[in-house]
């Protein structure tokens, strides 16, 4: 509950900025994506896991190639990761195999697919803008129209899948409530501003309890990740001059950003299923 209301919440605030207001909000996102991922390379005793180093390391290094030699391919490695990563965390970990999966898909569906069918010129813009090509035509169309009427049958089936496993009702139209919320709020909100609603409010607020116990015993190391990346994209951007804020920004942001997402949502999600194997 508290994840709902905060995120409704923040999007109310983001919705009264002004469009100018691109800086503030990807700093929101910086400031609190940095301590939900920090604690995938510390370790319980507070020091620096190096295997963890060692895979960001070399997950950033092919990841930033990728951006370089293939940037469509990139951009679509990381839309597919970030459906499958916000999915796995979200859906309820306590239920069935089935269900979690299902309930996966749908939950991961939402933060892709909503701000393409609500706001698709803008969205395809910044696709373009991304992978340094058109998305725009007869394939994405298609594609969009096939995802969207998936994600309906999945969400509508979803409901029956929870029905049969005998969930509390309150547990059921909680999900609901959810995702609808969600929905609405990436029709309201422009894309980016949504998904960092989103980011901050709940997905980073449902990880957060279950990594607080590393983050408060170590919040020293965890607050000095913060600042330096704060200060690496001051000076990135302030020596870029003004045109630094306009496409420039979101696209070295987007770019710098997925470099240490993509790692870290690969990292989440195997450490999600090794959970439910071990149970099984």
């Amino acid at each position: 509950m508290t994840e709902l209301v905060l995120v409704t919440l923040l999007a109310a605030g983001l919705f009264a900025l002004p469009p100018s207001a691109h800086a503030l909000i990807l700093a929101l996102g910086i400031a609190t994506g940095m301590p939900h991922g920090a604690t995938d390379l510390i370790t319980e005793d507070g020091r620096i896991s190096r295997p963890a180093l060692a895979y960001y390391g070399v997950g950033i290094l092919l990841l930033g190639l990728l951006w370089w030699w293939a940037p469509g391919w990139a951009l679509g490695v990381f839309l597919v990761l970030s459906m499958l990563h916000f999915g796995s965390e979200d859906a309820a970990s306590d239920s069935g195999t089935a269900l979690f999966i299902h309930e996966s898909v749908v939950r991961g569906l939402i933060v892709v697919l909503a701000p393409s069918i609500f706001y698709e010129s803008e969205v395809l813009r910044l696709f373009g803008l991304l992978a340094d090509e058109s998305w725009a035509g007869p394939t994405w169309d298609h594609l969009r129209s096939a995802t969207q009427t998936a994600w309906i049958a999945l969400a509508f089936t979803l409901f029956g899948h929870y029905a049969v496993r005998a969930t509390a009702w309150r547990h059921v139209a909680f999900v609901f409530i959810q995702m609808l919320v969600l929905v609405g709020i990436f029709r309201v909100l422009p894309p980016l501003t949504a998904f960092v609603a989103y980011f901050v409010g709940g997905h980073s607020l449902h990880s957060a309890r279950k990594i607080w116990p590393v983050l408060r015993a170590h919040w020293g190391k965890v607050l000095g990740a913060t600042l330096f990346t704060f200060a690496v994209a001051s000076l990135v951007f302030l020596n870029g001059g003004e045109a630094a804020w306009g496409d420039r920004l979101v696209r070295t942001a987007f770019i710098s950003l997925s470099l240490f997402a993509v790692p870290h949502g690969i990292w989440r999600t195997a450490e999600v299923l090794r959970g439910r194997w071990s149970k099984a």
